[in-house]
């Protein structure tokens, strides 16, 4: 599909602000640095990296995805700040927040790739005040919490990858600041986090929570909808119709996931998948939809 048809897709699925004063929390795909793969350097020469950058590939249906989403979310919903999960940044003990005013740092988290893909940008700043108020919130629900400054870290590529692509508007004119997932990648503990921040969609923050619905470095054809097996197929088939149930039996099949006879042929780890339940406890109340159901790539708007 192109950006248009994806945005006309967009605009159908999701209520407008008359309709609800709360911002859906959505599990986005973040894809890989192969969305923002230079154009002027050939991908490898193997057939399967070749339909791999075609799908998710700068010019690939998941960029496409996302060129329409970002631009959408904020003409619809007009939020005043953007909260980020991603997978690339868990900790133990403590969640994390970054609290800064100034400019957010990028960090490179990604290794052997060509030298242009250390030098892209992504401009924005951060937002202390919003990071207070999210640590306030984290030990109301006594989930044990602290603020780092941007000089501790920067933005992962799980933030700053789909984000060029989202909002490419320089610099972001939105705060954004970026929070952890808890390391032991239980679906309990991040549903319990999401949940814990709930309220601030009533306060015009828009969450947003980034992963995989299949991520599997050691075997990649499991992102193709033409090489995945059988159980990764059908793993990722129960994802979207459990995604969508009744809000008093979703997140109890959502939790039934990381027990499918697929899930570990799709999630070697489950890094990749929980952030989806990060979103789904930021909205547990209400409706769920799957937005986009691209093989390895679906994002979920929770709490319509």
């Amino acid at each position: 599909m192109s950006v248009g048809e994806y945005f006309t897709k967009l605009n159908t699925s999701l209520p407008s602000t008359s309709a609800t004063t709360r911002i859906p929390a959505f599990f986005i795909a973040h894809g890989s640095p192969m969305l923002i793969w230079p154009k002027q350097i050939p991908a490898a020469s193997s057939s399967l990296m070749r339909s791999l950058m075609k799908t998710s590939g700068p010019d690939g249906p998941l960029a496409n995805f996302l060129k329409a989403l970002g631009p959408f979310l904020l003409q619809r919903y007009r939020p005043k700040a953007v909260l980020v999960f991603s997978a690339h940044w868990e900790t133990e003990r403590h969640i994390e927040v970054m609290a800064n005013d100034d400019k957010n740092e990028l960090l490179y988290d990604y290794y052997n790739f060509p030298d242009e893909l250390y030098k892209v940008t992504w401009e924005s700043y951060g937002s202390s005040s919003l990071a207070k108020h999210v640590k306030d919130l984290l030990e109301k629900a006594k989930i044990p919490v602290k603020l780092i400054k941007n000089s501790e870290r920067g933005f992962d590529h799980g933030v700053f990858v789909p984000f060029i692509h989202m909002f490419p508007e320089q610099p972001f004119p939105l705060p954004v600041i970026e929070v952890s997932i808890d390391s032991s990648l239980d679906p309990e503990r991040e549903i319990n986090l999401g949940k814990a921040i709930e309220s601030l969609r009533d306060e015009g923050i828009l969450i947003l929570s980034g992963g995989l619905s299949i991520h599997n470095l050691n075997d990649l054809g499991q992102s193709l909808p033409d090489v995945a097996s059988p159980n990764v197929r059908d793993f990722e088939k129960t994802m979207i119709m459990a995604a969508e149930l009744p809000e008093n039996r979703r997140l109890d099949e959502l939790k039934k996931l990381v027990r499918h006879a697929g899930f570990r042929s799709a999630h070697p780890r489950e890094e990749h998948f929980v952030p989806m339940y990060v979103a789904a406890g930021a909205g547990s109340q209400g409706e769920a939809k799957v937005l986009c159901d691209l093989h390895g790539a679906v994002t979920i708007a929770f709490g319509l």
